[in-house]
């Protein structure tokens, strides 16, 4: 997964463990087996008042637009990035209120290995991959590694 160096994606544990070691730093929490990748390198802010720049999904109990249920292996690890990388990607993001229903993209969000819009939170600029792999591998460590220097900004500016 360069440039986070090798990494198995075989499951969503294993990636939060290459992003562990590879993005300084971070914080995750768990809930129902899904992970929420935090920026809090001091380990001070207040849990509510955290915002992830990375999360792993692994079923179905927030949205079903992945069918991530169809394999316990399956999962989408979803990043956000900004609105340049985005629009590189994907074209303008979408611009309906993002979190309210899964957004009409064009794109198939059970499609595997395939970075994509977020089926609920791309007008917020954030993308998604379903089982990553060999194809999205490069291209995801790339989009970890923005959204943690992104995150890393807002920390320092709210540090201040």
């Amino acid at each position: 997964m360069d440039p986070l160096g090798p990494a198995d994606l075989s499951d969503a544990t294993a990636l939060l463990r290459a992003i562990e070691r590879g993005l300084p730093g971070i914080v995750s929490t768990t809930d129902s087996g899904d992970w929420y990748v935090f920026y809090d390198p001091d380990g001070v802010t207040v849990p509510e008042s955290r915002f992830p720049f990375c999360t792993l999904m692994t079923g179905d109990r927030y949205d079903a637009a992945s069918d991530l249920d169809r394999d316990p292996r399956t999962y989408r690890v979803n990043v956000g990035v900004t609105r340049a990388t985005y629009e590189a990607l994907l074209g303008p993001a979408p611009r309906e209120p993002a979190g309210m229903q899964v957004l009409d993209t064009g794109a198939d969000y059970t499609a595997t290995d395939t970075v994509l819009p977020h089926p609920f939170y791309a007008p917020l600029h954030w993308v998604c991959v379903v089982d990553p792999g060999e194809r999205t591998a490069a291209e995801l460590g790339r989009l970890l590694q923005e959204a943690h220097g992104q995150a890393a900004r807002r920390y320092r500016r709210r540090d201040r």
